[in-house]
């Protein structure tokens, strides 16, 4: 409904804001210009009134009054001794005359009353009285006002006109991106995450339409990261699995003797698949802030030294006194990941190094392999990524190893990074 629609709202509104201002505008607009014109009115009449007067001292009486009146458009009487012994022009003799005590003359005839407050000067036949001229209609000031406030209701009409297409014309253009967020909106809504608006300019529907952008390639991105990790998911259960199943159905048909050594490989493909199932459970638990983790203060040397257990021997430089606040468990863990991917991946050496830094606690896992190309250090800690794409058991797991290992750390407050060629890790 337009009612419920912002645009129409809005320009309800601003059509009563223009319709207050102007009328406002109007009001006084109106009230000075008749203001000064009655002002200029009276100077005029004085000035006129002055050289009437003027004229009765100069002239003779009866010629003075005719120019009086066809200059300045006085008509006058005299009264001499409280009778009227002359008026001009001579409609004027219609009335009846009549002195006051005091001095006020009163013109009167049927229904009609006026009053000349006072006399002006005095000639040698008697005192005169001078009557304001007639207004002269169209030409008068009542016209004039008349023309004043017609001219101003239609300046003001034609400016609140022009004001609300203006404004209809910025509404338009505000408006039209908005729309597109609201489609774009709606699209994302029905399951379209390729969907992109327009943006033009830096105001802030701009920047609003570019923060759409941004969460709708976030969207998208995170869509295909899932629908990988379903993917990715499947694939290492089913790898497992489909082993487990081959070989019973070998054992079953009388292919293989169930011995020993068919009982580790069996033993071995459910222990891959307890450990994924494992990492799988420690992201969700991460993911969703529900891990716990036992802080407490440990020696990096010892930490090192039980991720170490049951691996070859590797070249350490810890100082013995370094200690750090953090779940034992958890940290042998990270560092455990981070161990066994450098044997993955060492041609002869590993190296564990540890020192205080300005800003914690450093640890780096550094091998002499062919290191992680630059095209893949952004996305190494990506949940299954790897960077052999043919994901071969011999170069790695899963791909949750270092997953595991940025969460865990991140949950500790601290961060892991990639410098070639160690992991390093900050607490």
């Amino acid at each position: 409904m337009i009612v419920r629609s912002l645009r129409w709202r809005l320009v309800f509104a601003m059509v009563l804001i223009i319709a207050a201002i102007a009328g406002t505008a109007g009001f006084f607009s109106s009230f000075t210009v008749k203001r000064e014109v009655n002002r200029f009115l009276v100077a005029q009449r004085q000035e006129d009134t002055k050289a009437a007067l003027q004229m009765f001292s100069t002239l003779e009486l009866r010629e003075a009054m005719r120019r009086a009146h066809e200059r300045h458009g006085f008509r006058s009487v005299v009264v001499d001794g409280g009778r009227v012994v002359a008026v001009h022009p001579p409609e004027l003799s219609a009335y009846r005359f009549e002195v006051m005590p005091n001095g006020e003359l009163h013109l009167s005839r049927a229904g009609e009353l006026l009053r000349i407050r006072g006399m002006f000067t005095n000639v040698p036949a008697g005192d005169v009285y001078l009557l304001p001229p007639r207004e002269r209609v169209p030409d008068g000031p009542r016209a004039l006002r008349v023309n004043v406030d017609r001219w101003l209701v239609g300046g003001l009409v034609a400016a609140a006109a022009l004001a609300v297409l203006v404004m209809l014309t910025i509404f338009r253009r505000v408006f039209r991106p908005v729309e597109a967020l609201t489609e774009g909106a709606r699209a994302l809504a029905d399951g379209r995450l390729d969907t992109r608006v327009s943006v033009r300019g830096d105001d802030e529907v701009a920047i609003l339409g570019r923060a759409f952008n941004s969460m709708a390639e976030s969207l998208d991105r995170n869509e295909r990261a899932r629908r990988s990790m379903v993917s990715d998911v499947a694939h290492e259960l089913r790898t497992p699995l489909t082993s487990i199943r081959v070989q019973l159905e070998a054992a079953q048909d009388g292919v293989v003797t169930p011995d020993a050594k068919w009982i580790a490989s069996i033993e071995e493909d459910a222990a891959t698949l307890s450990r994924l199932i494992d990492d799988l459970q420690q992201l969700s638990l991460a993911d969703a802030g529900v891990l716990r983790l036992e802080i407490g203060e440990f020696a990096v040397a010892d930490l090192v030294e039980r991720a170490l257990t049951g691996s070859p021997p590797v070249e350490c430089s810890i100082p013995a006194d370094l200690v750090v606040r953090v779940d034992a468990r958890r940290m042998v863990q990270v560092l455990r990941n981070l161990i066994v991917n450098a044997f993955a991946y060492a041609s002869t050496s590993i190296e564990i190094s540890a020192a205080r830094t300005a800003r914690g606690i450093e640890i780096r896992v550094a091998d002499d392999g062919p290191g992680v190309a630059e095209e893949h250090v952004e996305r190494i800690f990506e949940r299954f990524y790897r960077a052999d794409p043919s994901r071969s058991r011999t170069t790695g797991g899963a791909g949750l190893g270092l997953a595991i290992a940025r969460q865990l750390v991140e949950l500790h407050g601290g961060t892991i990074r990639y410098e070639r060629p160690a992991f390093v890790i900050e607490l």
